[in-house]
């Protein structure tokens, strides 16, 4: 087919089955379909099963590549067999460094590593083994992990230091139940998605479980209705709780069955929630510097859906919707995630049915903390002796406990 013909019946495709009303004839065939949100996971099935139809072959996923999809001239000049063809290539990692002080940018492409020196104090292991026995830790049968002493004190500085950025950036600080009804999480996604990670409260009829993650309490506030201009903010710090704890393995006190998240949750246009994640990205990096900490910010998938797991995997290629932090927990160079920089896109925002004032359904992103795998990692790089912590921290930790 000719690149012509397949651009014109591309760009009749898009604005008639894919964009938005209120935008659908503003596109032409040079405007940016993904950077600019034109296309999001559930539309990209649709593009790519009319592309397939019309060139009568099949697209590897290989060549599902932002350069390649990035406006619809593109998409006729490279697969109607007039351009080249870019595949999927592997992420580039940007270093920082701590004597010039430079952070790197994070970007579509590739991760941002904050790194320190490799330390000679005791791995991971040896240090939570510590806090162990000096029961400033403690597990729980329910897979819990209890902190005393400066391992809470710890814990205390890092969620002070989060919610103070949250409510810099415009947050309401809420509080949530320790129980979520059925019905919300079913509405979600969530016990059609991971039935096997649901905690159930044991109560008769068992029509609450305990929440998997804080943001999904939010979602039902506004639901069924419609916001105002700008968008909302919350942030919360709660108990969650998935099955998963193995008390049998290896390294039992990183994957837990119970465990403190905070969550900032931005609920609104597309602009609102890329805003929030990429000012916390930036604030993460610098505190990562300050506190010493080696961990690397790096593209991950998003583990919130799978109805629609194949359309987030191919815009995965094309845009990152899920960030995840990682930090190392030994001098051997294990790492464990500890935060997650998340776009659902309009997946809540169709699920609950929230509304932008333009009648469009709303795009909505969180950003979770996990502060006892935080914990692990600080002792793991520094050691379970508080006197050999940062000063940072040290100082904080005075000053929390005041």
């Amino acid at each position: 087919m000719p690149a012509i013909e397949l651009e014109q019946r591309l760009l009749a495709f898009t604005r008639d089955k894919l964009a938005a009303r209120e935008v659908a004839d503003a596109i032409t065939v040079d405007t940016r379909l993904f950077e600019d949100r034109v296309i999001d996971s559930l539309k990209v099935l649709e593009l790519i099963a009319f592309l397939q139809s019309a060139l009568r072959r099949k697209i590897p996923d290989a060549q599902i590549v932002l350069a390649n999809f990035r406006t619809i001239a593109t998409i006729a000049r490279v697969f109607a067999g007039n351009g080249p063809v870019a595949t999927t290539r592997g992420t580039r990692t940007v270093r920082s460094s701590r004597r010039t002080g430079t952070i790197g940018t994070i970007g579509p492409s590739g991760t941002t590593r904050v790194t320190r020196a490799a330390s000679p104090r005791a791995g991971a292991s040896a240090a939570v083994a510590a806090l162990l026995a000096r029961r400033e830790l403690e597990l729980t049968p329910d897979g819990g992990l209890l902190m005393r002493g400066p391992a809470a004190s710890l814990r205390d500085y890092f969620d002070a230091t989060v919610c103070g950025w949250a409510l810099e950036l415009g947050a309401t600080e809420e509080t949530f139940p320790a129980e979520i009804p059925l019905a919300t999480l079913g509405r979600a996604g969530f016990t059609t998605a991971f039935p096997q990670k649901l905690v159930w409260t044991g109560k008769p009829g068992d029509e609450t479980a305990r929440p998997p993650a804080v943001c999904y309490h939010h979602y039902p506030c506004v639901s069924d209705a419609t916001l105002e201009d700008g968008g909302s903010i919350v942030t919360a710090i709660g108990r969650c709780y998935r099955n998963e704890f193995d008390a049998d393995s290896t390294h039992p006190t990183e994957r837990l069955g119970s465990f403190t998240m905070r969550e900032i949750v931005a609920v609104g246009d597309t602009g609102l929630v890329e805003r929030l994640r990429t000012e916390l990205m930036n604030r993460v990096s610098l505190w990562m510097k300050e506190l010493e900490l080696d961990g690397q910010i790096v593209i991950a998938n998003d583990p919130f859906f799978t109805t629609e797991a194949r359309g987030r995997m191919l815009m995965q290629q094309m845009l990152p919707l899920k960030y995840e932090l990682r930090l190392r927990v030994d001098t051997d160079g294990r790492s464990v995630a500890a935060a997650s920089f998340n776009n659902h896109e309009q997946h809540f925002g169709r699920a609950f049915s929230i509304l932008l004032p333009s009648g469009d359904f709303a795009h909505s992103g969180c950003v979770a903390f996990g502060w006892e795998r935080w914990v692990i990692a600080f002792v793991g790089q520094h050691g379970a002796d508080e006197s050999s912590w940062p000063d940072i921290v040290r100082y904080r930790n005075v000053t929390v406990n005041a």
